[in-house]
């Protein structure tokens, strides 16, 4: 799909939970009438979030003003005008079994997601050390929750989930794990657990960002991002002019320009302080 070099004025790139998303998983009311706005100036709509196919849309829906959704930080795109999945990634059986043998070894607790569009299906194994936001998750997808024999039953996945609970076992976990993309994200289920993500090479937010506007002929000095945690730094690093919400940890806020918090409408206050 090509379209005009003039086709759009700009896109936001925007985080859901703890950015757009208010503490009720919903769209403040001012935000709501901004990204309207946002449309109408001709800019891009684009929700980039960690939660899988099913899990954002339990939060949206096609009522919802914006245009697209980068789901699992970057392995899939939906054109959310038409309906269409326009780009997913998936990890190969070979990664697949190494990966499994190698978190195994470790004893820790993880999960392994289905291909997209059913990635909140998976197969899980239980650690050496208990944790209560892995146990949390499985009795939140209960129905789709399955714990893992001898072989993962799919010859492709989505990503692998590791639930952790320090900086030490994060950089153990990832010091193991050689040339697949390991994407840092806090729980947001506990809102402190850590959550170390494993995909193909490439997958981030910033890589679903170049993607569109390579497909859609939109320069980076035309992008602008948002977001709240470790998962954005790729994205925010990238986008042209980058904002992260007053509730991001002191590694964001120390890097890029703040704008409020996520309980009161921060995507009108980036809107507002680049004077649209």
């Amino acid at each position: 799909m090509k379209l005009s070099k003039n086709k759009y004025s700009g896109i936001f790139l925007i985080d859901l939970d703890g950015t757009l998303l208010n503490a009720k998983k919903e769209i403040g009311d001012k935000d709501w009438q901004t990204l309207i706005k946002l449309e109408k100036l001709n800019y891009l709509r684009v929700f980039a979030t960690g939660r899988t196919y099913y899990s954002a849309h339990q939060v949206l829906n096609e009522n919802f003003p914006f245009d697209y959704l980068i789901f699992s930080s970057g392995a899939g795109i939906k054109n959310m005008k038409t309906g269409e999945i326009i780009f997913k990634a998936n990890l190969n059986s070979t990664q697949i079994n190494e990966t499994i043998d190698v978190l195994r070894k470790l004893n820790v607790n993880f999960s392994i997601q289905h291909p997209i569009p059913d990635n909140h299906i998976y197969h899980y194994h239980e650690g050496k050390k208990s944790n209560t936001d892995f146990e949390w998750r499985n009795n939140l997808y209960k129905k789709y929750a399955h714990p893992l024999n001898s072989k993962f039953p799919k010859n492709e996945a989505t990503q692998f989930l590791v639930i952790l609970e320090n900086e030490d076992e994060f950089n153990k976990v990832k010091s193991r794990i050689n040339n697949l993309k390991v994407i840092r994200a806090t729980s947001p289920i506990d809102g402190k657990s850590i959550w170390l993500e494993i995909f193909p090479q490439g997958v981030s937010k910033a890589a679903g960002g170049k993607f569109l506007c390579k497909t859609l002929n939109i320069p980076q000095e035309k992008t602008i991002g948002i977001g709240n945690d470790y998962n954005d730094l790729d994205l925010l690093a990238w986008t042209n002019q980058s904002f992260a919400v007053a509730n991001s940890p002191e590694i964001l806020k120390a890097k890029y320009t703040l704008c409020t918090d996520n309980e009161n409408n921060p995507l009108t206050d980036v809107v507002n302080k680049l004077s649209f």
